[in-house]
């Protein structure tokens, strides 16, 4: 066992997240109370992603992991893309929204309408709790090692269907934010948002803190709506078509591997042209050679 887990990270760590967050989840859909518990298990892929880098590779992956929550230089555009973008986003879907004959109070999200003080204290809040409790693990622990076996397309959509799968017991736990969304819309959401995040990774030097400040202010300006108290899914499939338009539009700009400027076409590799991720994949090298010879010392013994 201790051989098997170190090749296999990606299974240890979904089967980690899926099942230490389904073991309450599950339960309170059911109407079990679990109390406060129940939302802080929202840090689950975090803890899950922690756990996975102790068991498939040791100090060196921890190291890593931390080093990408703790990666904040990087050119201030992109703060403004994260904490911006959101709100520009959910204002041009209300605004088609309204001109197809829907009401601005019905799209406007609330963080529209809150105090400034008040709207960066919500930014902190859900960018520390939803934030950083899932994308040390989504972002952090699972994105660099799918990018190493799939083009980024393949490993965002991937990614985002086992994103969505995660969060299926909320669909049908009362008082939660996705209560009530139909399954096909989240399966349709977040494997979009994913290309979306992969894109802002690749140019942000891997940075978790950036992904969860973009994470916060995603739902703090409610990105992705669900149906409204009557059930009509307009706003929802307006928000839903809005951000596949801009995956196509990022896939015509840098083809599969989302690529920035100047990146080979046509290759399988998702991050030619990123030079960070390159001297990343440089100390993985160096580190394996030291991870055999301890793995071969235990076996001697």
């Amino acid at each position: 066992m201790g051989n098997l887990l170190p090749k296999h990270p990606l299974i240890v760590f979904f089967v980690l997240a899926y099942a230490l967050t389904w073991a309450v989840w599950i339960p309170r859909a059911a109407g079990v109370e679990v109390g406060v518990v129940g939302q802080l298990w929202t840090w689950v892929p975090a803890i899950a992603a922690l756990l996975a880098a102790v068991l498939t590779g040791g100090r060196t992956a921890v190291t890593e992991l931390l080093r990408r929550l703790v990666r904040w230089r990087v050119r201030w555009p992109w703060y403004l893309v994260v904490l911006a973008g959101p709100a520009a986003f959910s204002l041009a879907v209300a605004g088609v929204y309204v001109l197809l004959g829907g009401a601005w109070s019905d799209a406007r999200p609330p963080a529209f309408t809150t105090a400034l003080p008040s709207l960066a204290l919500f930014l902190v809040v859900l960018t520390v709790t939803d934030g950083l409790g899932e994308e040390l693990g989504w972002r952090g622990f699972a994105l660099p090692r799918m990018l190493r076996r799939f083009t980024a397309l393949a490993a965002s959509v991937v990614l985002g269907v086992l994103w969505a799968g995660w969060h299926l017991p909320l669909l049908w736990t009362d008082g939660s934010a996705l209560d009530g969304t139909p399954v096909w819309l989240l399966f349709l959401d977040l494997p979009a948002k994913a290309v979306l995040f992969t894109w802002i990774f690749l140019r942000t030097r891997g940075s978790v803190l950036l992904a969860a400040l973009l994470h916060g202010s995603n739902n703090l300006f409610q990105v992705s709506p669900g149906p409204d108290e009557s059930g009509d899914l307009m706003l929802a499939l307006i928000a839903l078509a809005a951000e596949w338009l801009l995956v196509f539009g990022l896939l015509a700009y840098g083809g599969r591997q989302l690529g920035p400027p100047g990146a080979r076409r046509g290759t399988r590799e998702p991050t030619s042209g990123l030079p960070w991720f390159a001297e990343e994949r440089g100390r993985d090298a160096e580190c394996l050679p030291a991870r055999r010879a301890g793995d071969h010392r235990r076996r001697e013994r």
